[in-house]
């Protein structure tokens, strides 16, 4: 008897469509648990948040004695994927003094903010027992000078060649603006170098509060009006008091998104 060759019947070809359809909703579901894990393994995504550091610190000016200061800045970031880790961006959109003397009060001007640079650093997320921990290295900052690659030395002489109008105001080094009961208000025009690494821990997803711990801050004063303020004061950053927090913002947000939450709403909900 002659076998029949049912290798091309409509049954036969009706169950190997259903097995390929398998296999492919199969490859479909994996490769869907593979992203989540993905996520997951990074526990922060890619997109635009706002970065809020306030840094405290005790300061000693020359003639006005010792105070307890802080200032917050607040920042525009976009985290984005390198590889197999996360990078970092952020540009200060406001910098002020939330906390000083009553004699002194000092003021971060628009171009000072305007001429900070923007910062690009690769993130640590680590996973432990108590969650996801958040480590991102600032790396080296200068204001108001050029120096070399590990910036160890702050000038001390206005007319230093290092030194130049980093905020295009007509004056050397950075200027910030000093007002003082009885006096004029003055100008002291500034360089600056600094070293920050945040340190902090996912309270849920996307959002990350943490400290400020600082190897290196040093600031001088290298010339002001009136000249009689041309007195360097001696800075300590207090770590203690230092802190910072990275909220989320919807896709377009801008400097003016994050500067809206200056008023203490939360930067989510004035960005809708």
């Amino acid at each position: 008897m002659q076998r029949q060759n049912t290798s091309n019947s409509p049954l036969r070809k009706s169950r190997w469509v259903r097995s390929l359809s398998l296999l492919l909703l199969c490859a479909c579901l994996l490769s869907l648990a593979g992203e989540s894990g993905a996520q997951d393994a990074y526990s922060l995504l890619p997109g635009t948040y706002r970065l809020e550091m306030i840094m405290a610190s005790m300061t000693r000016v020359p003639f006005f004695g010792s105070t307890k200061s802080a200032s917050r800045s607040l920042s525009l970031v976009e985290i984005r994927r390198n590889g197999g880790g996360l990078v970092q961006s952020h540009k200060v959109c406001d910098f002020r003094v939330v906390e000083d003397s009553a004699m002194i009060k000092m003021v971060f001007p628009e171009k000072f903010i305007a001429a900070l640079s923007k910062h690009t650093y690769p993130i640590q997320l680590e996973k432990d027992a108590q969650g996801w921990r958040y480590r991102a290295d600032l790396g080296l900052e200068r204001i108001g000078y050029k120096g070399g690659a590990d910036g160890s030395k702050v000038p001390t002489k206005i007319d230093d060649p290092v030194v130049y109008d980093s905020d295009g105001d007509g004056h050397p080094g950075a200027t910030l603006k000093l007002s003082v009961p009885l006096l004029p208000d003055g100008d002291l025009y500034v360089v600056q170098m600094g070293h920050s690494i945040l340190n902090g821990r996912m309270t849920q997803l996307g959002n990350i509060d943490g400290t400020i711990e600082y190897k290196i801050f040093e600031q001088r004063v290298l010339g002001a009006w009136p000249s009689f303020l041309n007195q360097s004061p001696e800075v300590v950053p207090d770590p203690k008091e230092s802190r910072f927090s990275i909220t989320p913002l919807p896709p377009g947000s801008s400097c003016e998104t994050v500067k809206k939450s200056q008023d203490g709403n939360k930067a989510e909900d004035i960005a809708r």
